[in-house]
């Protein structure tokens, strides 16, 4: 499996050249951007296991996923778009607007600026305007926006609480209990099990990933066949498939 997931990202990375899209497009630039997240989160990864570890890799994973579900929604409706911009002014709002206050030393730069205040302004007029007739999407939404309500309330909680260093996330991550008490561990190996679902999610990522862009930007054939390859091996192997996992 993780032999397979090697090459899998080093296909992607190679055909990525072959991925033609309108840099006029802001929709166009939104997907790139999103694609190339996703191959940058997954090279992470790799090289977080490349080195023997583990740690980390569940919450690159998390951020993938996100990727992912944005840049399916995105494909399916170029409206979408809109539902991230009022993300980004929310956000932004929430960052301007503690600055401007000027109680916050980290955000000096904000106070007493009047570009900062114009921005705020900005970005305040962006949101409403995007509210009278929408409202923001949480994450639950975009998951079902995608199709993928199950994996949100399943893969998805245990990155999330993961990400979070929930107590969960702690005792199973540092914690072994036997008859005498518990052993505090660090650097401890997941089992093949834990492993092979955080490589399996990748692999399905890229997959995923590889086909609605190739689709989306209507690459040629020869391309498109090139990384269905990838599909068809993954889907002949089947849901318990394990193999080699970097050991």
């Amino acid at each position: 499996m993780y032999g397979f997931f090697l090459e899998l990202q080093a296909a992607s990375i190679r055909h990525l050249a072959e991925l033609r899209f309108n840099k006029g497009s802001e929709v166009h630039r939104t997907l790139v951007s999103l694609y190339a997240s996703i191959l940058e989160l997954t090279d992470s990864a790799i090289i977080i296991r490349e080195a023997g570890k583990y740690t980390g890799m569940d919450i690159l994973l998390r951020s993938a996923l996100e990727a992912h579900v944005d840049l399916i929604n995105l494909a399916n409706d170029d409206g979408y778009l809109q539902a991230m911009k009022a993300v980004y002014h929310k956000e932004w709002i929430k960052l301007t607007g503690d600055g401007v206050k000027g109680d916050n030393p980290f955000l000096a730069y904000f106070k007493d600026n009047p570009e900062a205040q114009k921005q705020l302004a900005h970005h305040e007029a962006e949101l409403a305007a995007f509210k009278k007739t929408h409202t923001i999407p949480n994450n639950l939404d975009k998951f079902k926006m995608a199709g993928l309500e199950d994996v949100y309330r399943s893969i998805y909680n245990s990155l999330c609480n993961d990400s979070h260093n929930n107590i969960r996330a702690l005792t199973s991550r540092h914690l072994r209990a036997h008859k005498e008490g518990l052993d505090l561990v660090i650097f401890d190996k997941p089992s093949r099990t834990d492993i092979a679902a955080t490589v399996d999610c990748f692999i399905a990522i890229l997959l995923k990933s590889n086909e609605i862009m190739h689709d989306y930007m209507k690459s040629n054939d020869t391309v498109k066949e090139a990384l269905a390859y990838y599909q068809r091996f993954r889907d002949e192997k089947g849901p318990s498939w394990l193999g080699d996992l970097g050991d």
